[in-house]
């Protein structure tokens, strides 16, 4: 229950009205409104990069999206009581003290090419900085303002929704410790996305990819997470990663959950080759 006033409180505070939800008007369609979570392989440290005595060389920034269909919208990503939200590696996130991002939004575009600024770890809904929404390095086509030999033809930055995001119950400084970040988790919180007078937001582009967090280690990753979808109709569901017996609009969606991830070797190859087509 502590999930239902936690929603309820973030659209009081925003002044907006509450979902209108009719279970019986969910369609197989909605059911199926999240199609995946993509973990990209986004950028590599090399010996330049590890100057910076934070960013070993060798450490890989991740960047995670949710793969929703065509217009629907990503309103929350939340963890409960019955659903803990997490975000792990073995080792630490790379926070870079000077940048200070904890969310997306917070770094500013015209400090990209800056120290590490492009690789500091955060949390988000679309942005990626003040001006750029996230999008895959495979689907980026209108080419790159980040000044490195690895993103001439694309940097995963693109024109798009930039919502505002709200975080609640959440300790957003976990991503400016610079010493000792390890695990985000909570599980009576989360953060939103609001656009306009309306909340959720879709991604910059049709296949409605939305980056929800970028994240940088030396390590292996792993996450558990919940999210909240608006439907076109006005109406929202809830897609948990784990749950013997869900309740009410809630739905399972395994690749939520995230044991470890290490970017295979095969995978990475296909998407330089699909970079490279550009």
């Amino acid at each position: 229950m502590k999930l239902n006033l936690f929603i309820a409180h973030l659209l009081c505070i925003l002044c907006t009205a509450l979902f209108a939800q009719d279970l019986s008007t969910l369609s197989a369609e909605d059911k199926s409104a999240l199609e995946g979570i993509i973990v990209e392989k986004y950028y590599t440290a090399d010996v330049l990069d590890s100057l910076d005595a934070k960013l070993p060389k060798g450490s890989v920034t991740y960047r995670i999206y949710a793969d929703l269909k065509p217009n629907y919208s990503l309103q929350l990503i939340y963890g409960d009581t019955r659903h803990p939200l997490s975000i792990k590696t073995t080792t630490k996130f790379y926070n870079n003290p000077l940048c200070g991002a904890v969310i997306g939004y917070n770094v500013h575009y015209l400090a990209l090419n800056e120290d590490n600024f492009a690789f500091d770890s955060w949390i988000t809904i679309n942005s990626a900085s003040s001006q750029y929404a996230g999008v895959l390095l495979t689907e980026d086509t209108d080419g790159s303002v980040l000044k490195r030999r690895t993103f001439e033809k694309a940097d995963g930055l693109t024109q798009g929704n930039l919502p505002m995001i709200k975080p609640f119950n959440l300790d957003i400084n976990f991503f400016d410790n610079d010493t000792s970040a390890a695990a985000f988790a909570v599980n009576d919180g989360g953060w939103a996305a609001i656009s306009g007078v309306k909340s959720g937001s879709v991604g910059p582009t049709a296949e409605n990819k939305i980056l929800i967090a970028q994240l940088t280690t030396d390590g292996v990753i792993s996450f558990d997470l919940n999210m909240q979808l608006g439907t076109p109709d006005g109406n929202f569901l809830k897609f948990v990663y784990k749950d013997a017996e869900p309740l009410e609009a809630e739905f399972l969606f395994a690749p939520l959950t995230l044991a470890e991830k290490k970017v295979d070797a095969k995978s990475e190859k296909k998407n330089k080759k699909s970079r490279n087509k550009k």
